[in-house]
């Protein structure tokens, strides 16, 4: 029997958390009247939540002073108000699936989606277009100083300089085919693009019409957006070391402005010389005041966009999109393991763990990282489909689902990585049970299979799973699936038909083609913990 409960959470850390129907119930606690609902003998509590943003990478200016930030790994983009913090949705997934982004001089929004190689256009209407559809990486945009020619900069799967037209009109120029994979560039009082690179790691002044560049300013980790402000000072960020520093173009000095959490992603600075920067691993905008560097932080989340997780032995890992996070399940107080830029991890969008190794998964890169339990990479491979899921056996071996393709795939040691099961419908979630086999959740099919790990046979051991993104085992066998569709399943050993633990549960924020965020883990003593990726939220599962 499923009862409504009133869920109350031990610890709520946020800047900008809009919760529907709260009240308080005694000190740090909140109480959501309208929760999912719970099977009789169990208790859920929210261990922590954040805001909403699903990770911040760009973020331009409207000419009313409404900042509008992007997502690449929480695929929307959204308004926020820099006084009070308080957000809009504006285009989600997929179209808002965006890197930067620019205002026209009529109100539309321009974006860019490196994965996706297109640039997108809405209309002040709404509408949503796509005005460049072949153009891999295409990371950085910006006007020219009379907001009439739109350049664009290939930054991942690709080095270019392009212009394009912003209406789509007209077909693309190539500027420069290897312009050292420019960032978030802006145009200077001399006409030129001021860029910098990620390649060589500085700054580089690039003539718009040849793409001739002349070097700058060198000396960073990794320069992620130049600005110029009122007086035509020069402003660059450092993604690596979260430095703000102002540049001299002639003498090259640098001057420190101030420093930022890393992973700082991108800047705009207003018409006041204040500079707006954000930070993906945070998801968050700080104002700083360049003339003084005083801070002040208009939105920031303890989780960014959590869409995965783990039982780990120092309490449940994270796959944050843009970061791997600890949560001690007693506290709800969030660690950091490794965060982008300043570190080598790639995009984590699925984690797991075998002794000391996590393995995160990049559904955005295509790769696999194993990683030490401090967070540093030992192993990487490369060269899949959108991975959705991976684990390590015993023997080192990894297992990988790729559910765009159907199959199961099997990398031992520096081999290449061969598939041991194919024509799976679309598998997701991994875990090994007792007998060795590895249980495979299928989203479009609803099921749970159990698969040889080295001849691949294939046997259905589960049905009726809605939408089955992961799937954990319960220390007495019993198999835990998570249901994107917002519910938490088991499957008792020797059953296929499930029991309903949860239902109604914020996951799923990515669902097409197939469920990709939202996870779920069992510790041993039995508690679920659940990625609730669509409030940015870690819940426990707990009998009583």
């Amino acid at each position: 029997m499923l009862t409504r409960q009133r869920l109350a959470a031990g610890l709520i850390i946020g800047t900008t958390a809009v919760v529907a129907a709260c009240s308080t119930s005694g000190p740090g606690s909140v109480v959501v009247d309208d929760g999912p609902k719970v099977a009789e003998g169990y208790r859920l509590e929210r261990v922590v939540t954040g805001t909403a943003l699903h990770s911040i990478n760009g973020i331009t200016l409207r000419p009313d002073g409404t900042l509008v930030a992007t997502s690449l790994a929480g695929e929307t983009i959204t308004e926020i108000d820099p006084s009070t913090g308080a957000f809009t949705p504006l285009v989600g997934s997929p179209d808002g699936r965006s890197d930067d982004a620019v205002v026209t001089p009529t109100g539309e929004l321009i974006w860019t989606d490196p994965a996706g190689g297109v640039v997108r256009r809405r209309e002040t209407d709404g509408t949503v277009s796509t005005i460049v559809d072949d153009l891999p990486g295409a990371n950085s945009i910006a006007y020219d100083r009379a907001r009439v020619r739109l350049f664009v900069g290939q930054t991942y799967l690709g080095s270019g300089l392009w212009e394009i037209d912003p209406t789509g009109a007209s077909p693309k120029r190539l500027i420069a085919e290897d312009a050292g994979k420019p960032n978030a560039f802006a145009f200077g009082p001399d006409g030129q693009i001021y860029a910098p690179l990620s390649a060589s790691k500085t700054v580089a002044r690039i003539d718009p019409e040849t793409g001739a560049a002349t070097p700058v300013v060198s000396g960073f980790r990794h320069p992620v957006s130049v600005r110029f402000d009122s007086e035509d000072r020069l402003y660059v960020l450092d993604g690596a070391t979260g430095e703000l520093v102002r540049v001299d173009p002639v003498t090259a000095m640098k001057r420190a402005v101030t420093s930022v959490p890393a992973a700082a992603d991108n800047m705009v600075i207003g018409p006041n010389d204040h500079a707006y920067v954000s930070n993906m691993a945070d998801s968050s905008v700080i104002d700083v005041d360049l003339d003084t560097g005083a801070q002040q932080v208009i939105t920031r989340s303890p989780l960014a966009f959590p869409t995965d997780v783990a039982a780990g032995p120092d309490g449940v890992l994270v796959a944050d999109a843009t970061a791997v996070r600890v949560v001690d399940p007693r506290t709800g107080q969030v660690r950091e393991l490794a965060r982008r830029l300043s570190s080598e991890l790639q995009f984590p969008t699925g984690i797991s763990v075998h002794g000391d190794h996590l393995v995160a998964t990049s559904a955005l890169i295509g790769s696999i990282q194993v990683l030490d339990r401090t967070g540093h990479p030992l192993r990487q491979v490369a060269g899949f489909q959108q991975p959705g899921h991976a684990i390590e056996l015993d023997d080192g071996a990894l297992i990988v689902t790729e559910p765009s393709n159907g199959r199961l795939l099997r990398v031992d040691g520096a081999a290449a990585p061969r598939p041991i099961a194919a024509g799976l419908g679309t598998p997701t979630g991994l875990a090994v049970a007792g007998d060795g086999r590895i249980l495979v959740t299928d989203a479009s099919e609803g099921r749970l299979l159990a698969i040889d790990p080295e001849a691949g046979g294939v046997t259905v051991v589960g049905t009726d799973l809605g939408a089955p993104r992961r799937v954990a085992i319960a220390p007495d066998g019993a198999a835990v699936v998570l249901d994107a569709r917002g519910r938490v399943l088991r499957l008792d050993p020797g059953s296929t038909r499930p029991i309903v633990l949860v239902e109604g549960l914020a996951v799923g924020h990515l669902d097409a083609p197939h469920p990709r965020s939202g996870g779920l883990t069992v510790t041993p003593d039995g508690t679920v913990y659940i990625a609730a990726d669509k409030e940015t939220s870690v819940y426990a599962l707990r009998r009583v």
